[in-house]
């Protein structure tokens, strides 16, 4: 018996089929890989805290850049420097600063300063200027859950004073940061807004608080680079 053949029109009807199959796939894979990574993220941010515990066991409950009786250490409090102590340390590898949503050339020797190139995450700007706070006073163990010690950077969003983040995604219908939190007891948590986090400083406590705006002393205020009276000029490098 003779096989019939695939006319054209049931071809067509075929390959109409798998299109539509695949765009309706793709979409969710893409949404499934970014999940993925999203979580990854936070699995590496959750790292970087633990190492800063780590670090804090040999240095009376202070994270690098404060000595062991609590003054802030000017020369070496910066973001970049901070990292670098624990990487020299071996606390994890120059693979696990930088987030899997982007790519960045990983540090493999100790010799090579650390830059913005070599790392993906804010820290706590913990020098500050004028009156007094309480934000330095949680850039070591406290097991605080209100205060966030680690996040993912903020990124120029246009012309806009809002910022972005490399996990913004417009396709979502938003062009704003989105990101994992790292808090002083050690969850994570990965929000879709930089700046209705309520945070605690010592005694003091901040509604809706934005990361990388320095409202205050005791509120929250993420850097990316430099410390101190530098910290406004670096919450955004890049």
């Amino acid at each position: 018996m003779k096989k019939r053949a695939f006319t054209l029109i049931e071809l067509l009807v075929v390959i109409s089929i798998i299109a539509l199959l695949i765009g309706i796939l793709l979409p969710a894979l893409g949404a499934a890989r970014r999940t993925a990574r999203q979580m990854q993220n936070s699995t590496q941010v959750r790292g970087i805290h633990s190492a800063l515990v780590l670090f804090s066991q040999g240095n009376n409950t202070y994270y690098p850049g404060i000595n062991t009786i609590g003054n802030v250490l000017t020369n070496t409090s910066g973001v970049a420097i901070r990292f670098r102590e624990l990487l020299d340390d071996n606390y994890f590898t120059g693979e696990y600063v930088i987030s899997p949503s982007e790519t960045k050339t990983a540090l493999t020797q100790s010799n090579v300063p650390v830059t913005t190139n070599n790392y993906s995450y804010a820290l706590l700007e913990m020098v500050t200027t004028g009156t007094s706070g309480n934000r330095a006073n949680e850039w070591r163990d406290t097991s605080n859950s209100e205060a966030v010690v680690i996040s993912d950077r903020a990124k120029l969003n246009n012309t806009t004073a809002n910022v972005k983040s490399v996990h913004t995604n417009p396709a979502t219908g938003t062009n704003e940061w989105r990101g994992s939190m790292g808090f002083n007891d050690n969850h994570v948590t990965f929000e879709a807004t930089h700046n209705q986090v309520d945070t605690q400083y010592g005694d003091d406590s901040t509604t809706n608080d934005n990361l990388f705006s320095e409202s205050g002393k005791s509120n929250a205020l993420m850097i990316y680079a430099g410390s101190g009276v530098d910290a406004a000029a670096n919450v955004i490098v890049d």
